[in-house]
């Protein structure tokens, strides 16, 4: 990573990460990263004691099932480690063409994510095994109906994952309107159809007028940018005709001078 004297990060894969002036941005991170580490640190510990006693079973099928749940904690440490290393207060990553600003979400949960597939495999396997090989009166009831539920979860969102294309959260500005692309969610629209956007708890809502569609949104984590800053720029854009037709390199400038 470089960064220039104009305080401009170069980033090999995220475009560019932009630190913008003068907005205060947003303040929910520190929050939402906090609450994320706790609950990780007491779930991970648990999990952790369940996989120990796991792994001391004489059984083939018990010490698997112990080495998946020490995968699964391993992958979900990898995953909560890439999503507190994106800092979003302050901070928005852009590509900039020519007459377009994209802005993406974080693709380096994308991994960890297609090997929850393994995890959750690996969990049915060792559950079946031991279900197999073990009498039914060692088989507690978190290992006959818990952990299968576990098991499949994992599976359908290591499955989903690996069908997930590196950039298919994006948001992307252009003259014209708005391209927001989240799974399950997203809206095309002209600026003509926007009202603004807010950020309310813990998504941005992009308000629609009446001749459009229904109002979408996006989680804070799903664009690694500060979701206050993208909120305002698109209001800046809907509330701003005459500004529009710069968007491209110009809204570049526009960012690194907090102008909007």
């Amino acid at each position: 990573m470089r960064t220039s004297a104009a305080g401009i990060m170069t980033l090999p894969v995220s475009g560019t990460a932009v630190r913008v002036p003068v907005h205060a941005g947003w303040a929910g991170q520190q929050r939402s990263t906090t609450g994320l580490g706790v609950l990780g640190a007491v779930l991970g510990l648990a999990l952790v004691g369940y996989g120990l006693l796991l792994l001391r079973d004489p059984a083939p099928g018990m010490k698997l099932l112990g080495f998946s749940v020490f995968v699964t904690v391993g992958l979900t440490v990898w995953m909560l480690t890439a999503h507190l290393r994106v800092s979003r207060t302050r901070v928005v990553r852009v590509e900039v063409g020519e007459r377009a600003v994209v802005f993406r979400g974080a693709d380096a949960i994308i991994a960890p994510m297609r090997l929850l597939a393994v995890a959750g495999a690996l969990i049915l396997a060792g559950r079946a095994w031991a279900i197999s090989t073990v009498p039914a009166d060692r088989l507690s009831t978190l290992t006959l109906l818990v952990v299968p539920a576990v098991g499949v979860t994992l599976t359908v969102v290591g499955v989903r994952s690996l069908f997930r294309r590196p950039g298919a959260h994006r948001l992307t500005l252009t003259p014209e309107g708005v391209d927001l692309r989240i799974p399950r969610t997203g809206l095309r629209a002209t600026w003509g159809e926007i009202g603004g956007a807010t950020l309310t708890g813990d998504r941005v809502t992009v308000r629609a007028t009446a001749a459009a569609a229904r109002p979408a949104s996006w989680a804070a984590r799903d664009l690694a940018s500060d979701p206050v800053l993208l909120a305002e720029l698109v209001t800046f854009y809907a509330t701003t005709a005459a500004a529009r037709a710069e968007i491209g390199p110009a809204t570049l400038e526009r960012l690194r001078a907090g102008e909007f």
